[in-house]
């Protein structure tokens, strides 16, 4: 025992000489003037030097390299105490005192359409009462699951008064995946192609955290069209934790050895219904001919007793098919198998496009303090949601291991994959000194959308004007509780930037907080 903590004092010790010989060497490249007195703080200002370092290794901070790792998410990769894709704020009161109401959405009577009072960004919103025991059952859970997906409508804020949750969604104006479905208008194979990938991510990522959805169908899922693509979203999400059992619908996509057994569970109940959700996309109808004003036993019955037929028996995606549709669940295809198959595998050079974009800028961005990624990251989520979905889909694509890091070998597998590049380990080599990356854990999801945000588009003056009204809550300054409380942080590391950046004052007014950011575009 003696000798253990004996070593641990030591490298304690090494640890503090080395954090001290950095505190000698590296500046910061920015610094609040001296001429201003003490109850204000002055402009931020670059110094003389020509590299950026930064400001977390500068005097009084710590360097990343120094971090221990506390905490690891699957996907969202993100630490303890910063900013969480996924975590959920409860607040006591009405969600009115920030959002207004637009108009009811209209496939969803309890869902709402708001606007938020200061930024004008668009939101749904989900009335649920009190009184409701599953409601507040759900509640619990999703604030503890802090579920993180590009393909997951997200729940962004919880408000409450004495009667009801209202329950805050990002925006996604799509349509039920049933709307697709036609037998005179089928769709073409590249665009179910890009149904399928994103179904099959967000299940997936589903199981991984040992989550069986069990009621998946067409309506379970809501499409967008942008350009030539499509994107996907799970919208009902509550149905992981609140199951419906007997229901028609749900009935027509149940696998056969849960046909008796409605309240069976599993993860390959999950692909059947994915298979019959992609046979309907491809044909334009169900496997099965249901009469109208049918009841749930005979319904049963005709599900039990019809064989699913097949066309064109040597295409892609009908053998995909049939590896879903296997009656025996032990001889069904897995997600992780199916994901590897040729069907989906077959390249959508758009999204390539995308991706040597956001990879390209991570062999340029300038380096950036922790505060500097707090605010890339909201501003991402606020201001230019696809772009965060599409960072996030490239890093868990990355993210091989799903340990929350980039490796050095991931980042590399990414820019040999994606650029092209035969000098990608020597690029990664300089993305992790530049940008002072702790090699023992790797890159986490905040630092790499730092590092591939189009920052001259996301970083704009109108942007970092409403982002100032927003920490500052409408007021001349952004202080430091304001500002923790909008980034959801405790960090330490955060408190100690801000009093660094600000000569210990806490308060940022709007030509300082512009300075801060413009220094990173």
């Amino acid at each position: 025992m003696g000798v253990c903590q004996t070593k641990i004092k030591k490298n304690s010790e090494i640890s503090k000489n080395k954090i001290n010989n950095k505190i000698e060497r590296v500046k910061t490249e920015f610094t609040a003037t001296q001429e201003t007195g003490l109850k204000n703080p002055g402009l931020l200002q670059i110094n003389n030097y020509k590299t950026i370092n930064s400001p977390k290794s500068s005097g009084y901070l710590v360097s990343r390299s120094q971090q221990t790792k506390v905490g690891q998410v699957k996907l969202s990769g993100l630490i303890q105490n910063s900013i969480q894709i996924g975590q959920i704020t409860f607040l006591e009161i009405n969600a009115s005192k920030k959002y207004s109401i637009i108009k009811k959405r209209q496939i969803d009577d309890e869902k709402k359409i708001l606007s938020n009072n200061k930024t004008g960004i668009i939101v749904e919103m989900e009335t649920l009462l009190k009184v409701d025991k599953e409601s507040l059952e759900y509640l619990k859970w999703i604030s503890k699951a802090q579920l993180d997906h590009p393909n997951l409508n997200r729940i962004l804020e919880i408000y409450q008064d004495q009667n009801s949750y209202q329950v805050i969604y990002e925006f996604f104006d799509g349509k039920s995946l049933s709307e697709l479905v036609s037998e005179d208008n089928r769709l073409p194979i590249v665009q179910i192609n890009q149904i399928m990938g994103q179904i099959i991510s967000i299940i997936s990522y589903l199981h991984s955290l040992n989550l069986i959805h069990g009621n998946l169908t067409l309506d379970s899922f809501q499409f967008k069209r942008k350009q030539n693509e499509i994107l996907i979203k799970l919208i009902d999400t509550k149905k992981v934790k609140i199951k419906e059992s007997e229901s028609i619908n749900i009935l027509k996509f149940t696998s056969p050895e849960c046909l008796n057994h409605p309240n069976n569970f599993t993860t390959a109940r999950d692909v059947w219904a994915i298979g019959i959700i992609c046979y309907c996309l491809t044909y334009g109808n169900l496997p099965y001919t249901i009469p109208p004003n049918i009841d749930y036993f005979l319904i049963l019955q005709l599900i039990k007793q019809t064989e699913i037929q097949f066309n064109d028996h040597d295409q892609l995606i009908t053998k995909f098919i049939q590896k879903m549709l296997v009656h025996n669940s032990k001889s069904r295809i897995t997600l992780n198998q199916l994901v590897q198959d040729e069907f989906l595998q077959q390249t959508n050079e758009k999204q390539q496009f995308f991706q040597e974009i956001l990879l390209n800028n991570t062999k340029f961005a300038k380096p950036c303090c922790f505060l500097q990624e707090l605010i890339i990251s909201y501003f991402l989520q606020e201001f230019n949601w696809e772009q965060y979905l599409q960072i996030q889909k490239l890093f868990s694509e990355g993210d091989q291991d799903m340990n929350g890091y980039l490796s050095k070998k991931e980042l590399s597998n990414l820019y040999k994959q994606y650029l092209n590049d035969p000098n990608s380990e020597e690029l990664v080599e300089q993305v992790f000194l530049n940008y002072d990356i702790n090699e023992e854990n790797g890159i986490n999801s905040q630092q790499f959308q730092s590092l591939a945000a189009n920052r001259d588009i996301l970083l704009t003056d109108s942007n970092i004007e409403i982002g100032f009204q927003i920490f500052s809550y409408g007021k001349q300054e952004i202080n430091l509780k304001g500002l923790r409380r909008q980034l959801n942080s405790d960090s330490e590391e955060l408190i100690d930037e801000f009093n660094r950046i600000t000569n210990k004052e806490n308060i940022l007014n709007l030509k300082q907080f512009k300075k801060l950011v413009q220094l990173i575009i």
